[in-house]
């Protein structure tokens, strides 16, 4: 049986990252002050909890799935758990809001499991948002009010149900949008939503291509017109950014990590780990 790969934990998030020991407070509300307290990941990793931010100033890009993103002031960034993201660069220059809470702040009257019909949560979804004045200006508010009453699990809860709604009306304005994606921008969505869902069994390129009703070479072509990647080696890039994270999270064995990631032969993927990143699974590992 395969060994499921290790999510940061809510609280081992909080105290390795952010310096900070919340015990029992499922939601914490951070700055960029909080993140200076703590140690920065600089692998790509995967956590098991929900997590807003907001940003004020300053400019970074991170990876979130198979997008990288560039947050800028009044970039409002949505991912939910189980999601594999890695900051790109070492220069933590941003002014920002995060915060961090787990499915169980939220209890009667709401319902379980509520929070993954938000299309934001979910793997291959966009995971970020460029905010106007008024929309920064209200989820300012909602944080300002969060902050407020965090002690008020009862109130905290219904604003943060509110702040939830808020955002999915956003998200759901800006989605119209692809009524005017072009085709190719439609496919390489798609693709990348496939390749989300499949990329443990699948790793060819024709399962894809047939999927999307095109050709290997097709696909191939409209993937390097928009990513500057082929199918070939969006494939193989995702996969090598899930392989990272589990080499660096996990106590997972090489042979462990091959398996859960749908290869037969760990000395091939050694192989080619070290063809794509210049350095074993294992050295990566120990680094």
């Amino acid at each position: 049986m395969r060994q499921q790969p290790h999510n940061f934990e809510y609280h081992e998030y909080l105290k390795k990252i952010l310096g900070t020991d919340r015990q029992g407070n499922s939601l914490f509300i951070a700055t960029e002050k909080d993140f200076e307290k703590g140690s920065e990941l600089n692998f790509p990793y995967r956590s098991y909890f929900y997590v807003f931010g907001l940003f004020h100033e300053g400019n970074r890009k991170m990876k979130i799935g198979t997008n990288e993103y560039d947050l800028k002031a009044k970039t409002l960034t949505m991912v939910g758990p189980g999601i594999v993201r890695h900051w790109k660069d070492s220069n933590w220059g941003l002014s920002c809001h995060t915060f961090f809470f787990q499915a169980d702040f939220f209890q009667t009257p709401f319902s379980d499991n509520f929070l993954m019909d938000y299309p934001f949560f979910k793997p291959a979804a966009n995971h970020s948002l460029d905010l106007n004045d008024k929309d920064y200006e209200k989820v300012q508010e909602f944080i300002r009010l969060l902050q407020s009453h965090s002690n008020d699990k009862k109130i905290a809860q219904g604003l943060l149900f509110s702040f939830l709604e808020f955002i999915n009306q956003i998200y759901a304005f800006a989605t119209t949008v692809e009524g005017s994606l072009s085709r190719h921008q439609k496919t390489t969505k798609d693709f990348n939503q496939l390749l989300n869902k499949h990329f443990q069994e699948q790793k060819d390129v024709a399962f894809y291509a047939q999927k999307l009703n095109l050709s290997p070479k097709n696909l191939s072509e409209i993937l390097r017109n928009e990513t500057g990647l082929s199918a070939k080696q969006g494939i193989e890039e995702f996969v090598m950014f899930e392989a990272k994270s589990l080499l660096k999270q996990t106590q997972m064995s090489i042979k462990e990590i091959v398996y859960w990631l749908g290869y037969e032969d760990p000395s091939y993927f050694t192989k080619h780990f070290k063809n794509k990143e210049g350095i074993t699974p294992l050295d990566y590992r120990n680094q």
